[in-house]
């Protein structure tokens, strides 16, 4: 009996990819490129046109030599017998003449054999912009879009119920119709990314979904000329904010938990206080923190807290009595509000604080807000390892501040478990270690994570 499983277990392991059928060869070539798949031909009559049937069309013109030959594979591919559907259509290229005069084709072609995963993307500036055409509009399988710098004029209509996920990468749009149609019309679209480029035509930008779970928006122009984002998503889940330049930010709903990462300016110059007499900017600024107070988790850059400073200068901040994680990260000028912002988050269980400089001034810290009292548990510090050489004598600058901020949570932190420090504080690791701590179940970590006894 061993020895009859034993020559099925050779006959089994002696297998090889000839022996499966063409439909398992085509699936494994999936996940390959196509030029792999293309390679293949030469195996044998049987490989020849297998490249053929595969349900993934993948190429990038970088791979070959001749533009002519990535035209060719791609019509030859389309033109063929097979009209099975499309798993995955990803064209990478340049958007030569060559391809302008025959892109609307190859997409029709596309289009046409229900896709699933539709990438495209054009590695040349504005002025070669390929125009999607009306046919994109009509993916009604597709579940996957990325396009990168081509133009979508306005649809006439929009059909892409399947659509999850939709990454849209300096792309140039007809004008803010164009993005706002597109987004609303997809009814089960869960994941947006928008990378604005220097000329994307747009105004405003607008974001209006009922089924919107995760957003992020990264603008990379160079002017603002009165830009604004509205966000209109009751089931976000996660928002992601970088634009330094759009002057107005308007949240109508987001999730009420949602986890949030904010580096905005709201076009304000930096340098240049927030005074009283920029009334219309102080009233946008309290309803979009307004928005924000119902947020779990938020991640805020120096440059968003060097506006909220001037902010607290005239209002108060509104309480975020959700927030249970905090990652802030704060300036020289902007680091004498941390008890004022700490103090409208009564609930917050964990707080990484991170301070862009070595922090040589000195801070009232006697203000103890209610968190640091009774729910802050995770503590970590952060802070530039800097070495200042003077005389031959190396001398390390910001002790004092250093370890004000290390005792100020020791010693008020009723409920802290763990106190996390970065490699600048390295020097005076002893004298914090012999800080009366208020909870005596804390424990002392340094970067890279190691406890100190």
């Amino acid at each position: 009996m061993d020895g009859e499983r034993s020559v099925k277990e050779n006959q089994m392991n002696s297998y090889t990819l000839s022996d499966l059928d063409d439909f398992l060869l085509c699936k494994i070539l999936t996940g390959f490129p196509t030029k792999e798949s293309v390679r293949t031909s030469v195996l044998s009559k049987r490989w020849r046109n297998l490249w053929l049937s595969v349900p993934a069309l993948d190429l990038d013109s970088s791979d070959f030599s001749d533009d002519d030959v990535v035209m060719g594979l791609v019509d030859r591919f389309l033109c063929s017998e097979n009209k099975q559907q499309l798993e995955r259509f990803r064209l990478k290229y340049w958007a030569y003449h060559q391809f302008r005069s025959r892109f609307k084709s190859c997409i029709d072609a596309v289009t046409a054999r229900s896709i699933l995963q539709f990438n495209v993307e054009n590695s040349v500036d504005y002025d070669e912009l390929v125009e999607m055409p009306p046919s994109f509009y009509s993916c009604e399988r597709v579940v996957n879009i990325k396009l990168r710098r081509v133009f979508l004029d306005h649809p006439e209509s929009v059909s892409l119920p399947c659509l999850k996920t939709m990454h849209l990468e300096r792309v140039k749009y007809d004008g803010d119709s164009t993005l706002e149609t597109l987004i609303s019309s997809c009814p089960a679209l869960e994941a947006l990314t928008i990378f604005r480029g220097a000329n994307d035509n747009l105004i405003d930008v607008s974001v209006r979904s009922q089924s919107l779970k995760t957003f992020k928006l990264d603008c990379l122009r160079w002017t603002s000329e009165g830009h604004a984002v509205q966000i209109d998503a009751p089931r976000l889940e996660s928002m992601t904010l970088s634009d330094h330049l759009s002057h107005s930010f308007i949240l109508h709903s987001i999730g009420p938990l949602a986890k949030v990462a904010i580096d905005v300016r709201f076009n304000v110059e930096e340098g240049v206080p927030l005074g009283p007499d920029n009334s219309s900017k102080i009233t946008m600024l309290r309803e979009f923190l307004t928005k924000l107070s119902t947020v779990k988790e938020m991640k805020i850059s120096s440059d968003t807290l060097d506006v909220i400073h001037d902010y607290c200068e005239m209002e108060q901040l509104p309480q975020l009595s959700n927030l249970s994680f905090l990652h802030a990260c704060f300036q020289e000028t902007t680091w004498e509000m941390l008890p004022t912002f700490l103090e409208s988050c009564p609930n917050l269980r964990s707080f990484f604080l991170r301070l862009n400089w070595d922090p040589r001034r000195l801070v009232d810290l006697s203000s103890v807000p209610r968190c640091l009292q009774s729910s802050l548990e995770v503590v970590e510090l952060e802070t530039p390892h800097i070495i200042y050489k003077k005389r031959e004598r190396t001398s390390i600058k910001g002790t004092s501040s250093k370890m004000k901020l290390a005792k100020y949570f020791l010693e008020n932190c009723g409920a802290l478990k763990e106190l996390t420090v970065s490699r600048s504080f390295s020097y005076i690791i002893n004298q914090i270690m012999s800080i009366p701590r208020r909870s005596t179940g804390c424990e002392f970590f340094t970067f890279p994570r190691k406890k100190q006894l």
